[in-house]
């Protein structure tokens, strides 16, 4: 709520009471006058004099702003496996325990890049007024597989019978998420 305050009372009076029911909670709120609803100055023998003085009553405000909410999905990479490379990223800045849903959404499963996007949702407690957001969004990164593959051929020495001998091919264990198709 809003504080009152009195300037220098004359010698002989007290301030018994000044207050003001004003109160924003929501930036949405906009800005809420503040005004004195409540003031008893008492003289020296303890009368409320309140209504024989002259008061001068000056309006406050009360705006609420935005916090900023920091939301970072990190990078990542890896060798592709032909499985989704993901990286949990976080929000942090609520205020008064309140929640919001949210996700990490990035997800990177072939070769290339892309960002390790997000989504926030405003369906708990949270306000998405009351909120500003700041992001790092990070970047997720398949690279392809270095590994040696090795092919090896094997033919033959035949005699001849009139029949077409051939090669056989063999390869080596594929790194993961590879598939032979033809050898």
């Amino acid at each position: 709520g809003a504080t009152v305050t009195v300037s220098e009372l004359p010698k002989g009076y007290t301030l018994e009471k000044a207050v003001s029911g004003a109160s924003a909670t929501h930036v949405s709120e906009g800005t809420v006058t503040a005004t004195c609803d409540t003031l008893v100055i008492k003289n020296a023998a303890g009368e409320d004099v309140t209504g024989k003085l002259k008061i001068q009553k000056v309006d406050g405000s009360i705006a609420v702003t935005p916090v900023e909410l920091k939301v970072t999905t990190p990078n990542a990479s890896k060798v592709y496996d032909g499985e989704a490379l993901t990286a949990e990223g976080s929000v942090s800045g609520f205020v008064n325990g309140e929640t919001a849903t949210f996700e990490t959404t990035g997800t990177q499963t072939g070769v290339g890049t892309s960002e390790n996007g997000y989504s926030l949702k405003y369906d708990q407690t949270a306000r998405e007024t009351d909120y500003t957001v700041s992001k790092s969004v990070g970047t997720l990164t398949v690279t392809e597989n270095a590994d040696e593959i090795v092919v090896t051929t094997r033919g033959g020495s035949y005699a001849y019978d009139g029949t077409a001998h051939g090669a056989t091919v063999t390869v080596s264990e594929l790194p993961k998420g590879y598939t032979l198709e033809k050898a």
